[in-house]
């Protein structure tokens, strides 16, 4: 039997075993995710103040190198975003892919965390590992009110990715007809 085969099933087993024994033991634990991001990943404010209260760091990192700002931005959570950067969370870290939270929060359309994120001072044109600014991943996923508020927030439209494509470009490859028409308005044609 492969190698990776026998130590996923010693792994359920183990998983298995702990359930069985101890029904009650926490979720993060289980699965090796610390406290803050497992709170954050719930959405669960109360157990994110408790994870501080226990002493977590707001910018500790999970799975892909996720710091529970990333997660909280890509879930637009308004309030934990807000906490995590009271509670001193570098809003400008990355994650495997050179992503920050602004990108994250981009991808999912929450103009709401873009404007906190900008307000902490998120670099608004910095790029991931291919080039690709928040503005850039905003627009070929769509994300009307991203694009709209990156743009307002002074984002450069102008910069392009590695393989030279322009936010404008993305847009119009992938059909996002609502991104292009804001860019067109704003007098933006590539």
């Amino acid at each position: 039997m492969p190698l990776l085969k026998l130590q996923a099933l010693a792994r359920l087993f183990l998983l298995t075993l702990a359930l069985s024994l101890s029904p009650g033991i926490v979720r993060a634990q289980l699965l090796d995710a610390p406290p803050l991001i497992d709170a954050v990943e719930r959405g669960n404010m109360e157990d994110v103040q408790k994870a501080f209260l226990a002493g977590a760091s707001a910018n500790i990192r999970g799975q892909n190198r996720y710091t529970a700002l990333m997660l909280a931005a890509s879930q637009g959570a308004v309030d934990i975003v807000t906490l995590l950067l009271a509670r001193g969370a570098i809003v400008d870290l990355f994650d495997g892919a050179g992503n920050t939270a602004l990108v994250h929060a981009a991808l999912n359309n929450h103009d709401h965390v873009i404007t906190l994120l900008l307000g902490a001072g998120a670099m608004i044109d910095r790029g991931n590992k291919q080039g690709e600014t928040a503005l850039m991943r905003a627009a070929g996923e769509g994300s009307d009110n991203a694009v709209a508020g990156l743009l307002a927030a002074g984002a450069d439209p102008t910069l392009t990715d590695f393989t030279g494509r322009t936010a404008f470009d993305r847009a119009s490859e992938n059909r996002r007809k609502q991104v292009t028409a804001i860019f067109r308005k704003a007098g933006i044609d590539r």
